[in-house]
Parts: structure tokens; C-alpha cells; sequence
């Protein structure tokens, strides 16, 4: 067998193991992006979160403050109620009874004031404790599942190259083997011996090889006759 056959075994096994080898590290490469692309879209969406929980929280500022300005409104109009209509019956509105009236509703008018604050404010510091919480779970999750993306592609990379080192070894051995077997089948084929010659064109067995060369040398043969190559010798 040919040796340019062998190189040419080993060449194609090295073609198909490159070919398997680079569409391995295609996929870690993927593995690899992906990763990166994992916590690329949990920045964004932490970024977004973050926006949207400042408008929530302006929003709910807004309100409270609103809510506040009402309170504090309707505690001024209730004072002032309670004014005309001392007023209007003779009390004297800087002492006794109508005093203690407008003390006590100017109280209550503060603490639904102070109450409003305090909804508000938790409301915010609500908002911004969940914002907070589901930023802080994303990202964790993020980075996790980059880390196993990672993995996988480093894992995915050391196998390409275990696999490729192999096949192309293993591409090497077959040839090698191929090769020594069609060396050895073409220097151990069978050849003519004298006996085989003998046996051929009839001759007996007890034919002497080199007295047949000799003797086919010094006679010369009949190509007329009807004489074997081996009558002539008898």
C-alpha cells in the first residue's frame, strides 16, 4: 500500500478533528456571549427599575404633599369656623371655652398632618426597599447564571481540544497501522519456488532447480515441436 495513502489518512483525520474542533469552540464562544449578554441585560434592567422606582417615589411625594396642603386647609377653615361662630355668640375667642375649641382642633389638624408625612415617607422607603430587593436578586441571578455560562464554555473548550488531540492521534496510529500492514502484505507475498515451477509445466518433483537454469542455458528449445518446457530436460 501506498504511503501517500497513509499521509492522506492522516491529513483527512486531521481536517475532520480541526472541522469538529472549531465548531466546538463556536459553542463556547456562544456559551461565552451569552454570558456576557447575562449581565449586560441585568444592568439594564436595574437601571430601568431604578428610573421607574424615582418616578414612583416623586409620584407618591406629590401625592402626600398634596394631601398635606388639604389637611392643613381644612384645619384653617374648621378654625375659622369655629371663630365666626364664636363670634357670632359673644364669646371671647383668646380665652375660655372657644380657646380650648381652636387648641384642640389645631392639634387634631397636626396630627393628620403628621400622618400624611409619615404614609408618604413609608410609601417611598417602601418603593425604594423593593426596588432595592428585586435589583439585588437580578443581579445575583445574573451573575450566577454567567458564571455557569462560563463554565460550560471553558468545560466546552478543554473537551474541543482533549477531543481533537485524540482524533488526530488516533488518526495517526490507523495509518501507521495501515501502512506497516501493506508493507508486510507485499514483502511476505507468495513467489514461484521450484517446486510450484515444477508442479506448473509437469516436470518431476525430483527436479534439480539450478540443473534446469544450467541445462536452459546450454540447449536450445524447439519452439516447433510439441515439447513442454520441461519434456526437452527429460
Amino acid at each position: 500500500m501506498s504511503w501517500w495513502f497513509v499521509g492522506a489518512t492522516v491529513v483527512s483525520g486531521a481536517y475532520s478533528a480541526e472541522t469538529k474542533k472549531k465548531g466546538a469552540k463556536a459553542q463556547a464562544d456562544e456559551y461565552g456571549r451569552v454570558a456576557r449578554d447575562t449581565l449586560l441585560t441585568a444592568k439594564y434592567n436595574i437601571r430601568k427599575r431604578n428610573d421607574e422606582s424615582k418616578q414612583k417615589q416623586f409620584s407618591t411625594y406629590e401625592q402626600g404633599a398634596r394631601a398635606l396642603n388639604q389637611v392643613a386647609v381644612e384645619g384653617q377653615k374648621q378654625q375659622g369656623r369655629i371663630i365666626a361662630e364664636s363670634s357670632g355668640s359673644g364669646a371671647v375667642v383668646s380665652s375660655g371655652t372657644t380657646l380650648d375649641v381652636l387648641m384642640t382642633e389645631a392639634v387634631n389638624n397636626t396630627v393628620q398632618q403628621l400622618s400624611v408625612v409619615d404614609a408618604t415617607k413609608d410609601a417611598m422607603q417602601a418603593e425604594a426597599r423593593a426596588t432595592k430587593n428585586a435589583n439585588e436578586a437580578e443581579w445575583r441571578n445574573a451573575k450566577n447564571r454567567s458564571a455557569q455560562l462560563d463554565r460550560k464554555a471553558e468545560m466546552t473548550k478543554k473537551a474541543a481540544q482533549d477531543a481533537y488531540t485524540a482524533e488526530v492521534l488516533s488518526s495517526i496510529v490507523n495509518a501507521a497501522a495501515i501502512g506497516a500492514k501493506g508493507s508486510s502484505s507485499s514483502s511476505t507475498s507468495p513467489s514461484l519456488d521450484a517446486n510450484d515451477a515444477q508442479k506448473m509445466h509437469g516436470a518431476p518433483k525430483s527436479t534439480n532447480w539450478g540443473r534446469l537454469k544450467k541445462q536452459w542455458n546450454n540447449t536450445k528449445f524447439d519452439p516447433k515441436g510439441n515439447k513442454g518446457l520441461f519434456d526437452w530436460y527429460q
